[in-house]
């Protein structure tokens, strides 16, 4: 299988680069081929410009880096997508990826009879970190608005069949917390 893993943290010694870390080291040890997209890393640029509705609507060339990404995507068979959720919602840089690279024509088509996902066939698993309690965001729905996001109004929309994991209290909870976070991870 072809494993694509992004994610979005701009510290690389943070909780959410060692779920990266995990979720590459188990998929190599199944066999699966890996690549991995680190948004701050490569210094991805997550403002939306206008030559990119151009190539999304009126048919003019397509940004090189979005082409890159594009390809990726198309490459792999299973997407990990780990990040912090920030203010109740995932960072801009990923935002920013998203609305970029998961664009109309690539990872969905608008028709007279509605959208169409385009991704069809793929799968993902996201993990979103958070540093309150897991109990709270269940509580107060909060974890059923970001799967209502990121599956549903994201991925699944553009016809990959998702699942999403999250990882509460992570900032202030203990190291033996994060270890069975960790090792969680299949």
């Amino acid at each position: 299988m072809k494993h694509l893993i992004i994610y979005s943290h701009l510290n690389p010694a943070s909780f959410t680069k060692a779920i990266v870390d995990e979720v590459e080291k188990k998929a190599k040890d199944k066999g699966e081929e890996v690549k991995i997209i680190d948004l701050y890393g490569e210094q991805f640029n997550p403002v939306l410009h206008m030559p990119d509705i151009e190539y999304m609507f009126m048919g003019k060339e397509m940004p090189v880096d979005i082409k890159k990404y594009q390809e990726m995507i198309l490459w792999a068979d299973h997407l990990t997508i780990v990040y912090p959720m920030w203010w109740a919602q995932m960072p801009a840089m990923l935002k920013g990826f998203i609305d970029r690279v998961f664009s109309h024509g690539f990872a969905f088509q608008l028709t007279e009879n509605g959208p169409i996902g385009l991704l069809t066939g793929k799968t993902a698993h996201v993990y979103i970190n958070t540093n309150t309690p897991t109990a709270i965001y269940e509580e107060t729905l909060m974890n059923q608005a970001q799967i209502r996001v990121i599956e549903q109004g994201v991925f699944e929309f553009c016809g990959i069949k998702t699942a999403t994991t999250f990882f509460g209290n992570v900032v202030s909870g203990t190291d033996a917390l994060r270890k069975s976070y960790l090792e969680s991870i299949k």
